[in-house]
């Protein structure tokens, strides 16, 4: 374990022994008292950097010996240090006048990516959105700024304009889930759709750090003490919702990321036609509160022929329930190999990919960006039955964009384009 001590003379101490005894590991620092300025390096956890002033070190042996890598002389007092996951080269530093610095180079140089006329105070990267990070200012105005290009770019989110604001972390599960704590005025806000709302809690006196432990469970650091939260959320979180066709019958899987006082599923059904009414088809029994994924699978046998289309009922335990995302499914035997474009298109964050095999085959459904470069496996390697098949593609974890999806059945391949708004 390390810590960084703001006192008389700054230093860095380490124990060995659960914290019995701690030994100085770099000495006569200079730390701002309100920072958090040593951060490990997430692909590299033996590797740990920290600033003094304008001098960035950086230790290969967990904390144990310092090696100084680079002056900047247009720092001040560094607030927050932190690494990109999977491009631990770039690294971002927030200090408390000046703004945000950016190093593509391990911290050899730098350059000024964001100016503002006070404290940066945190930066939390999304681990799961790659290239995205968000810092918070307390001064200049005050406000959450945006970065989705490595923090190369910044861009205030204007529903903190003009509001001293200190803590933000991201669910390492969900890049959806964010929270943010305001200095002065005590709030703590917390969005579950990557910011398109936000909801309001307050806290006595002044925050100083948040941390979400899962979308379940919260901390706050306050200037009274620590608070923890359960946060009150969408009963069920979706991850997967699709349909495979075989011999006339329509098998329906699912799976949920997390569940809070979930019943029941319903699966209804109804026809193409859109005077139709729903019918409940069957349900099953769901697993109350759980942060463990959770997997369900019920079929149906419509008498005839034809365009369908499902969808699921979550009920709570409180009678609450929310209807998930249709999909379309077609229960004659397909004819040929096809890709069906995806609906609805553009989307924001969910779509319905359909797809049709003559014959059992190994099936591999891919997401790419432009550049050709895979950014998610939807189906990977799953021997699937002839027959119509249809998935919920859920894109929470990318930026808006054009996407290409390709289908590999065998050494068939289908490859269509797909539009993400947000």
């Amino acid at each position: 374990m390390l810590a960084a001590i703001e006192a008389s003379t700054d230093k860095i101490v380490k124990t060995t022994d659960g914290g019995a005894t701690w030994v100085v590991t770099l000495n006569n620092a200079t730390f701002s008292y309100f920072g958090i300025p040593m951060t490990p390096d997430p692909s590299h956890p033996d590797t740990i950097y920290t600033m003094s002033n304008n001098i960035f070190y950086k230790s290969y042996d967990f904390g144990s010996t310092w090696t100084q890598v680079s002056t900047a002389s247009s720092f001040a007092t560094p607030c927050d240090i932190e690494v990109f996951p999977d491009s631990s080269h770039i690294i971002l530093v927030g200090d408390n006048t000046t703004g945000i610095f950016r190093s593509t180079n391990y911290g050899v140089t730098w350059s000024t990516v964001y100016t503002t006329s006070g404290e940066i105070p945190t930066i939390a990267i999304d681990g799961r959105n790659k290239g995205t990070a968000y810092g918070t200012k307390w001064g200049g105005g005050g406000g959450l700024v945006k970065s989705t290009d490595f923090g190369a770019t910044w861009t205030l989110i204007p529903f903190f304009t003009g509001q001293s604001m200190w803590g933000v972390d991201i669910a390492p599960e969900n890049s959806d889930f964010i929270m943010v704590g305001r200095y002065s005025g005590s709030n703590i806000y917390i969005t579950r759709d990557g910011g398109q709302n936000w909801i309001t809690t307050t806290l006595s006196a002044s925050n100083y750090s948040v941390n979400i432990i899962d979308t379940l469970t919260i901390f706050a650091a306050q200037s009274p003490g620590c608070y923890k939260a359960t946060v009150p959320f969408v009963p069920v979180e979706l991850t997967g919702f699709y349909a495979t066709v075989s011999d006339g019958e329509v098998i329906l899987s699912w799976s949920t990321a997390t569940e809070l006082n979930n019943a029941r599923f319903e699966l209804e059904r109804r026809t193409a036609s859109l005077t139709d009414d729903w019918t409940k088809v069957s349900e099953v029994e769901g697993h109350g509160t759980t942060t463990i994924q959770r997997r369900y699978m019920l079929t149906d046998k419509p008498a005839a022929t034809g365009v369908y289309l499902y969808r699921l009922k979550q009920i709570d335990y409180d009678g609450k329930f929310e209807y998930s995302n249709t999909i379309e499914v077609t229960t004659e035997t397909p004819m040929e190999f096809s890709l069906s474009q995806n609906y609805p298109n553009p989307f924001n964050p969910s779509t319905s990919i359909a797809f049709s095999l003559m014959e059992q085959a190994e099936v591999n459904l891919a997401v790419f960006d432009i550049t050709g470069r895979e950014v998610t496996n939807i189906i990977e390697n799953k021997v699937l039955p002839a027959g119509n098949h249809s998935i919920e593609f859920n894109a929470s974890n990318l930026n808006s964009g054009v996407y290409l999806y390709r289908l590999k059945a065998g050494s068939k391949s289908l490859t269509k384009k797909l539009t993400l708004l947000k």
